[in-house]
C-alpha cells in the first residue's frame, strides 16, 4: 500500500471520530476524494430512515443536479453500482459492474449519464450488517487509479465515515422512522398489504410503480426478519407498526 494514502486514511479516520458536526465531515470527505484523484463523494444509509430502494442521504458531495435526478428516477433501483454492493462487502471500482451478469441496459445508461456530472468512474465501498448491506460511501471522478490496497484503506476509511455520521445525523432523521427501521412508506406499504391490497392496487393508490411497492414490501420484509409478506403484516400487527 502507498504510506502516504495510508497515512491520508488514517489521518481521515482519526479527525472524522473527533468531529460534532456533519458539516465538518463533509470537507474531510472532499479532501479525501480529493487526495485519491476524485472530486465528489456520496455517504448514504439503507437502513433507519432509508432503505434498500429509497436511500436516505447523510451526506453529499454531488452535484445537487445529479442528485436530484438520481433520486427522482429511482436509479436506486438498477444502479449496477449498487447492485453490486447489495452482494458484495469488498470495495470496488464502479466501471467493473458493465461486465456483471446482472448489469441491465437502464444500469448501463445510469453509468452513462453520471458522466455528464464528471463521474467517468469511481469507488464504492459497501457498509454491510447482518442482514445485508447498510450503507455505502462512494467516491467518483474523472478516472479510478486506485490499487488493490488503496481499495483496502478506503473500506476503513467508509466504515468509518459511515458510522459516525449516522450518529451525528441521528437528531435529524425523519418522525416517521419506527423503532425497527421501517420508513414511512414501508409501513403503509404493509398497511395496505394487510387490509388485502395486491402490489398493483398498492402502486395504484400511492401512485408508484409495482416494481417500486414490490421493493418496500420486500424491504420491510428483510427488516422484520420476516420470511414473506404475509409473515411481515403477522410481525408489523404484533410490533404496533399498523394496527
Amino acid at each position: 500500500m502507498r504510506n502516504g494514502h495510508l497515512n491520508e486514511v488514517l489521518a481521515f479516520a482519526e479527525k472524522v471520530s473527533a468531529r460534532c458536526d456533519a458539516e465538518d465531515v463533509s470537507e474531510d470527505l472532499f479532501d479525501l476524494a480529493g487526495h485519491y484523484g476524485f472530486s465528489s463523494y456520496m455517504l448514504a444509509t439503507f437502513t433507519g430512515p432509508g432503505s434498500l430502494n429509497d436511500p436516505y442521504v447523510l451526506s453529499s458531495g454531488w452535484d445537487p443536479e445529479w442528485l436530484n435526478r438520481y433520486l427522482r428516477k429511482d436509479y436506486v433501483l438498477h444502479d449496477p453500482v449498487v447492485v453490486r454492493a447489495t452482494r458484495s462487502g469488498d470495495p470496488f471500482i464502479w466501471s467493473e459492474t458493465r461486465g456483471d451478469h446482472d448489469v441491465t441496459p437502464q444500469g448501463l445508461r445510469i453509468l452513462d449519464e453520471a458522466r455528464a456530472f464528471r463521474m467517468n468512474d469511481g469507488v464504492l465501498i459497501p457498509v454491510h450488517g447482518p442482514n445485508g448491506l447498510v450503507g455505502s460511501l462512494a467516491f467518483g471522478g474523472e478516472k479510478a487509479e486506485v490499487t488493490p490496497q488503496d481499495l483496502r484503506a478506503f473500506q476503513l476509511a467508509g466504515m468509518c465515515a459511515y458510522s459516525h455520521v449516522l450518529e451525528l445525523a441521528k437528531p435529524q432523521f425523519p418522525q416517521d422512522c419506527d423503532g425497527f427501521g421501517l420508513t414511512g412508506r414501508e409501513a403503509e406499504c404493509l398497511k395496505w398489504s394487510a387490509a388485502g391490497l395486491t402490489s398493483g392496487e398498492i402502486a395504484g393508490r400511492l401512485g408508484i410503480s409495482r416494481h417500486t411497492t414490490d421493493w418496500y414490501l420486500k424491504e420491510a420484509s428483510r427488516k422484520l426478519g420476516a420470511a414473506n409478506r404475509t409473515h411481515a403484516v403477522a410481525l408489523a400487527f404484533r410490533r404496533g407498526i399498523i394496527g
